[in-house]
């Protein structure tokens, strides 16, 4: 029994040294073997067996050659190998579903956008995705390698199921795309809340290394968030982490969430909302520029076009998103307060109009922090409308860093 679980010890040891070897390697991107000894505390033996076997096996690792000598043996430098091996990134949006062949450096090298049309049910949104994974998968090299597919669901994803419980958006409830991918796929695949992945794209692919507190507010159709604290992506007790569109801003005002309740953030600060706002003022032929951008149609006014109208100086829609921004203002006073975070990232379709949001939000924002908080930075997402995708990207990434994937 006892050379059993020595042989097990051995093998999780030789686990462990190969993922810190594989992340320095990442990290410094080229790098020589008696570089990685010094950097990692590991003998010469052990790092050259395990250089070899990323190399040749798992071909995450390829040689550069000799580097220079400084009086003794020429150096050997390795790279971790990123321009040949792929994963595809999916970002399942209400409006659009978007694809992204991505290498491990996240360059995109090819993408895709379609429709999601919601009208035509589950199945076809399924279909969907198969078939921009099909196409994506056309483009990459004969001697690349996809690594496996991540996929971003604004809805609520069970962590340890799978199952997506409720998702407004989409208007599903229990349902279970794994069990439908399955079918369909055969490269690994993993999906997760998009705004989730997005806190996720931050941590692991945004502009600033070592930040370990910090909050992603997703706004868009709804409003949800990520948080990571000391360096951890919070998922909770079922997967269910972040839900920061249902806190209360006004419990006395009579707009019904989709959940049900009143008064909820994402009632009353989406770009569903800005769009019903913009729709109240052209019926009550409050604004000529939100009549002319439409036609008079109300069937065009959207977020979007509420946005450019204010952008364009029309005092209504400037009113609007005054509004709007009071109460994320709000909202991110609760969450700031509570979390004590070095930045909010708000990304999403409405962060999207040229700083408006932003400058608002930075004029209101000292009414609802604590002065301990008040140097939190509000920033747009790193990755802009491709954030989703990137964290998705990210998802499978750190199951490759970590060799959970072959």
């Amino acid at each position: 029994m006892r050379k059993e679980y020595d042989k097990m010890d051995i093998g999780l040891l030789h686990l462990e040294n190969k993922k810190v070897i594989l992340k320095l390697i990442k990290h410094e991107n080229e790098i020589s073997r008696s570089a990685i000894a010094k950097k990692s505390g590991l003998t010469p033996p052990t790092i050259t067996r395990i250089v070899n076997d990323l190399i040749l096996n798992d071909k995450l690792v390829e040689r550069l050659g000799l580097g220079d000598s400084s009086g003794g043996r020429p150096p050997l430098i390795v790279k971790f190998k990123n321009t040949s091996n792929h994963v595809i990134g999916i970002d399942l949006g209400a409006t659009y579903i978007r694809g992204c062949l991505v290498d491990l450096n996240a360059n995109f090298i090819s993408e895709i956008q379609v429709p999601t049309e919601l009208e035509k049910g589950f199945e076809s949104i399924v279909e969907k995705i198969v078939a921009i994974v099909a196409k994506l998968r056309k483009r990459k090299g004969p001697d690349e390698k996809i690594w496996g597919i991540g996929i971003g669901v604004a809805g609520l994803v069970n962590s340890e199921t799978g199952i997506i419980e409720s998702s407004p958006d989409f208007g599903w409830s229990n349902i279970d795309l794994r069990k439908e991918l399955d079918k369909r796929l055969d490269l690994p695949f993993f999906y997760d809340n998009s705004t989730r992945l997005m806190a996720l794209g931050e941590l692991k692919m945004g502009i600033r290394e070592n930040q370990k507190n910090f909050v992603v507010i997703n706004i868009g159709y709804g409003i949800a968030s990520g948080i990571v604290a000391e360096g951890n992506l919070l998922k909770g007790y079922n997967g269910f982490a972040g839900e920061f569109g249902h806190i209360s801003v006004d419990p006395d005002s009579d707009v019904q969430c989709k959940c049900g309740m009143y008064g909820c953030l994402e009632a009353l600060a989406s770009g569903h909302r800005i769009a019903s706002l913009g729709i109240q003022e052209l019926e009550n032929n409050r604004s000529e520029m939100l009549k002319e951008l439409s036609g008079g149609n109300k069937d065009l006014i959207t977020a979007e076009l509420v946005a450019n109208a204010a952008l364009k100086g029309d005092k209504t829609s400037l009113e609007i998103f005054d509004k709007i921004a009071e109460y994320l203002c709000k909202g991110i006073g609760v969450i700031a307060n509570l979390l004590n975070p070095e930045t909010v990232y708000i990304g999403g379709g409405i962060s999207l109009n040229e700083g408006l949001l932003f400058k608002l939000i930075e004029e209101k924002k000292k009414k609802y922090l604590l002065q301990s908080n008040l140097k939190v930075q509000i920033l747009p997402a790193t990755h802009g409308d491709q954030a989703t995708s990137i964290g998705a990207v990210a998802l499978i990434l750190n199951k490759i860093m970590n060799l959970e994937l072959r």
